[in-house]
C-alpha cells in the first residue's frame, strides 16, 4: 500500500534548526482560517483555463496508521528531536504534544485512525518538479523555505504561506500529489521537525521527505501509493493529522465567504468544504446561513472574527441600481484603472475592503468620511496588480509603500504615489457622497450620532452653514456651535511652532527655494514647521521639550528629532460604546516618519498623558504614536484612549530622521 515509501533525513551539514519556527507562529492562532486563505490563493494562482472557474475541495478523511507503518515511523524522529533538545522548554512542549497526539495518554497504546484533511484543486496546471530548478513549483512548495515560484501578478510572492499547511498538522507533516496539465506525476511527503541524532549518533537535518526515490520526489505513476494518486490535472495536499475542533467546518466556510466572495461572485471560483458547495448561484444563500442578516460588522477592521461579507457583496452586485449603490471609476497615474463600489446604509461599518486581481480580500480599512457605508476597492489591471503585489507584506493583509522593494535603499516612488493616489481617490469618492449642497448648506445623514464635530464639518466650518444638532460635550446640551473645547487646538499653547529647517549636510542654506534637489528629487534639508521665524536653525536635542522652550539647546544635536508645525483639530465620536478621537492633521510636507505626542486636559488645569489603546496609523507607545506617515495636506488619524472618555486633546509633532 505504501509502495516502499519511507522517511529520508539527510545529514545535517550546517547550522542546527531549533523548535522555534516564526512561520508557524504566524498561522497557529487561526489555523483553519489561514489554511483556507492560503490554499485557495495557491489554486487561483495556478488556473489552467481562465474561462472556467477553479474548483477547490476541502475533504476530511481518516488514515489508518497500520496501513502506512513507514509513514508513522516519523514517531522515532520526533522522539530523537525531543532527546536532542532535552533541556529546551519549547522543544519539550512541541514534541510532547506531537507524541500525545500519536499515542494518547495510555502507555503502550497507539492512536489507530488519524483525522486528516485533503485539499484538492481542479482546472489548475498542477505543480511541476525539475531537479536543480529552483523556480519549479513543486520544489518551491515542498522543498524550500522563503521561496515562491508563482508567476508575476499572482496572489503570493514570498513563499511563506505554505507554513499554514504544516501548522494545521499536529505532527507538522503533509503529503503532496500532483498531476500536471502535461500529464507528469509528482509525489512526496514532507515534515518539518528540528535537528536531531539517529540511533547511530549521526546528526540529521530538521527536514524529512517521504518517498521511494532516495529522498527525491516520485515521478513514476506506478510508484505512487494508490490512495494518493491523482486522476486529473491538479494538486492534492494531504495534511496528516488534525486536532479535534468541532467547529472546523463552520470556521472554514466562513473563511471562504469572507475572503473569496468576490472571486465566487465573478464565477472564478467554486469551493466545497466537506458536503457544502459554494458557487455563484448559491453564494448569497450560504452567506445568509452563516452570517447575521443585517450585514453589520463589529470590532475594528483587523478583527477577522467580526467580518461579514454581506454588505460588500451587495455593494458590487447592486452597483448603480438605486441611490444607495454607487460606482466610481478612475484612471490613476500609478496603478491604472481602479473602481470603488459603495453601499450606503445606516449602521454599516464605514469600511472599505481592498482587492486586486486574485479577487481575495487583502485587508479592510475604516474611514469615517460618511456615516453608514460599506465599500469595495478593486484594482485588477495587470500593471496596478503587480505594483500592489509588491506592496503587500508576507501575510498578504496590507498594502504599504514600505513593503515595496527599495530603490537604492529609498522608498520606491511608484509605491509612494500609488499609496497616495489610492487614498485620495477613495476619500474624494466618499466625500462626494457625504453632502447634498443647496446653495451653501450641507445636510449630513446620521449627524445626531456624533458627540462632537465630525471631520467634514471642521474642514468647512468657515465656508458653509450646517444643518443638524451636535452634542456639546461640556454642557451636555444640544448645540451647533463649534467650541475650542470640542475641536482641540494647535500644539504648544495653541501657537504654531516656528522651527527653521535643520541642515543635514555641512552647507549654508539661506532659503529653502535655493536648495537644489539631487537626482532622485531628495533635498538635503528637512522642513521643521513649514517656515516662519527669522532666527537660526533649531535642531531639537534629546530631553524634555520644556528645556528646548527655555532655550537650552545644544549646538550639535545627538538625536535627529525635529519639532514640526502642523495644523490640528480633533473631533470625538461614540461608536459601539467606544469613544474615538479623530485627529485632523494638516501637514505642509510628506513626513515619512513622524512621532505624535498626545496630551489631554485634566481637572487641575494641567495637560496629562493618557495611554492610547488603538490607532489606525503608526505604532503606540503609551501616549505617543511612533512611525506615523503624514502626507502633504490633510491627514485623518483615529485613536482610542484607555479611559474611554471624551477629551480636549493637544498634540506635539516631531519628524524623526
Amino acid at each position: 500500500m505504501e509502495k516502499r515509501c519511507k522517511w529520508h533525513f539527510k545529514a545535517e551539514g550546517g547550522r542546527d534548526v531549533g523548535p522555534n519556527d516564526p512561520v508557524d507562529e504566524k498561522f497557529k492562532g487561526q489555523p483553519y482560517y489561514s489554511i483556507v486563505r492560503e490554499a485557495i490563493q495557491n489554486s487561483l494562482d495556478a488556473v489552467n483555463d481562465e474561462n472556467k472557474p477553479v474548483k477547490v475541495n476541502f475533504s476530511f478523511f481518516d488514515l489508518n496508521r497500520n496501513d502506512y507503518p513507514n509513514l508513522f515511523d516519523i514517531e522515532k524522529n520526533i522522539e530523537q528531536c525531543k532527546s536532542y533538545y532535552h533541556d529546551n522548554d519549547n522543544a519539550e512542549r512541541l514534541f510532547k504534544d506531537m507524541l500525545y497526539y500519536l499515542n494518547g495518554d495510555v502507555d503502550g497504546k497507539k492512536r489507530l485512525n488519524l483525522s486528516c484533511l485533503k485539499i484538492s484543486d481542479y482546472n489548475t496546471i498542477g505543480m511541476r518538479y525539475d531537479e536543480n530548478n529552483t523556480k519549479s513549483p513543486f520544489y518551491a512548495f515542498l522543498r524550500a523555505g522563503g521561496v515562491s515560484a508563482k508567476s508575476q501578478g499572482s496572489g503570493g510572492s514570498f513563499g511563506f504561506g505554505k507554513g499554514a499547511y504544516y501548522t494545521l498538522s499536529p505532527i507538522k507533516t503533509i503529503i503532496v500529489s500532483t498531476l500536471t496539465n502535461s500529464n507528469d506525476f509528482f509525489f512526496e511527503g514532507s515534515t518539518i521537525l528540528t535537528t536531531h541524532k539517529n540511533s547511530d549518533n549521526d546528526k540529521l537535518t530538521a527536514y524529512g521527505y517521504y518517498d521511494n526515490n532516495n529522498g527525491e520526489p516520485v515521478q513514476l505513476e506506478d510508484n505512487i501509493p494508490e490512495f494518493f494518486k491523482r486522476t486529473e490535472a491538479g494538486t492534492d495536499v494531504n495534511i496528516i493529522g488534525l486536532w479535534d475542533e468541532p467547529k472546523r467546518k463552520r470556521l472554514m466556510i466562513k473563511s471562504v465567504l469572507n475572503n473569496f466572495w468576490l472571486a465566487i461572485h465573478d464565477n472564478k471560483l467554486i469551493v466545497q468544504v466537506d458536503d457544502v458547495t459554494i458557487a455563484k448561484d448559491n453564494l448569497e444563500q450560504i452567506i445568509d446561513e452563516y452570517f447575521s442578516s443585517d450585514g453589520f460588522e463589529s470590532g475594528n477592521a483587523n478583527e477577522i472574527e467580526s467580518w461579514n461579507p454581506k454588505s460588500y457583496l451587495k455593494a458590487v452586485k447592486y452597483a448603480k441600481s438605486t441611490d444607495q449603490f454607487h460606482l466610481f471609476e478612475e484612471e490613476l497615474k500609478s496603478v491604472g484603472t481602479v473602481r470603488l463600489y459603495v453601499y450606503l446604509e445606516k449602521g454599516l461599518p464605514n469600511r472599505t475592503s481592498y482587492f486586486r486581481k486574485p479577487k481575495m480580500v487583502v485587508y479592510k480599512q475604516t474611514r469615517r468620511k460618511i456615516n453608514g457605508y460599506s465599500a469595495v476597492f478593486i484594482c485588477d489591471n495587470d500593471r496596478g496588480n503587480e505594483i500592489l503585489r509588491l506592496m503587500e507584506n508576507p501575510a498578504h493583509n496590507e498594502w504599504k509603500k514600505e513593503n515595496h522593494p527599495k530603490n537604492e535603499g529609498k522608498i520606491h516612488k511608484t509605491a509612494r504615489k500609488a499609496e497616495i493616489e489610492i487614498s485620495d481617490f477613495i476619500i474624494r469618492s466618499l466625500e462626494s457622497l457625504s453632502k447634498i449642497k443647496t446653495g451653501k448648506k450641507l445636510a449630513f445623514q446620521g449627524l445626531e450620532e456624533y458627540l462632537s464635530i465630525p471631520e467634514d464639518l471642521l474642514e468647512k466650518e468657515e465656508e458653509f452653514d450646517f444643518e443638524g444638532d451636535l452634542t456639546n460635550s461640556v454642557s451636555g446640551e444640544m448645540s451647533n456651535e463649534v467650541t475650542d473645547d470640542e475641536t482641540g487646538l494647535q500644539t504648544t499653547d495653541n501657537q504654531p511652532v516656528q522651527i527653521q529647517p535643520t541642515i543635514t549636510k555641512k552647507q549654508q542654506v539661506q532659503e529653502e527655494d535655493d536648495v537644489i534637489p539631487d537626482k532622485d528629487g531628495e533635498l538635503d534639508i528637512t522642513t521643521g514647521g513649514g517656515g516662519g521665524g527669522d532666527g537660526p536653525p533649531h535642531p531639537i536635542p534629546p530631553g524634555p521639550i520644556d528645556e528646548i522652550e527655555k532655550g537650552k539647546i545644544k549646538e550639535e544635536p545627538t538625536e535627529s528629532k525635529v519639532l514640526i508645525k502642523v495644523g490640528f483639530k480633533v473631533a470625538s465620536q461614540v461608536e459601539n460604546g467606544y469613544v474615538f478621537h479623530h485627529m485632523i492633521i494638516n501637514s505642509e510636507n510628506d513626513i515619512e516618519n513622524a512621532e505624535l505626542e498626545m496630551l489631554v486636559g485634566s481637572d487641575n488645569d494641567r495637560d496629562d498623558s493618557l495611554e492610547i489603546l488603538s490607532t489606525d496609523n503608526g505604532n503606540i507607545s503609551n501616549n505617543k504614536l511612533k512611525n506615523v506617515t503624514l502626507n502633504s495636506g490633510r491627514n485623518l488619524i483615529t485613536v482610542r484612549f484607555a479611559d474611554n472618555l471624551k477629551h480636549t486633546v493637544k498634540m506635539k509633532a516631531y519628524e524623526i530622521q
